[in-house]
């Protein structure tokens, strides 16, 4: 009875994190197209590391940030192919741009901060509705 229960709870909890309880009413703040920026790396790269010492930093102060959040995959941990690219990646760092899960562009190799908040406007200005 205590396995029933407990897997139970676990599908309503892991209900909750896919459905909150907000999403029934419709908020004008959210944005229209789910927007990831995926920081494709290896670990112990340490052009990769670049990205999470300088450009990080750089993005999270950005406007962009919040609509936009940033996350990490070590390429060498899973196939790229299952996280909605378009085609394989050949150089690290490598960042990508989502919307709804697949692949709108990319920005290849470390560009430094100022260049990547410009790459990245400019990625965010094409796609805007």
């Amino acid at each position: 009875m205590r396995k029933l229960i407990a897997a139970f709870f676990a599908i309503v909890l892991s209900l909750a994190d896919v459905m909150p309880l907000s999403a029934a009413r419709t908020d004008a703040s959210l944005p229209a197209h789910r927007l990831e920026l995926l920081v494709i790396e290896v670990a112990g790269c340490k052009v990769c590391d670049l990205v999470r010492t300088y450009i990080q930093p750089a993005y999270e102060a950005s406007p962009h940030a919040r609509q936009v959040p940033m996350r990490y995959v070590d390429v060498t941990s899973q196939d790229e192919l299952t996280l909605g690219l378009n085609e394989r990646v050949a150089t690290v760092p490598t960042i990508v741009l989502l919307r709804d899960g697949r692949e709108v562009d990319r920005i290849t190799g470390y560009t430094g901060p100022h260049n990547f908040l410009i790459a990245v406007a400019g990625m965010l200005e094409t796609i805007a509705d």
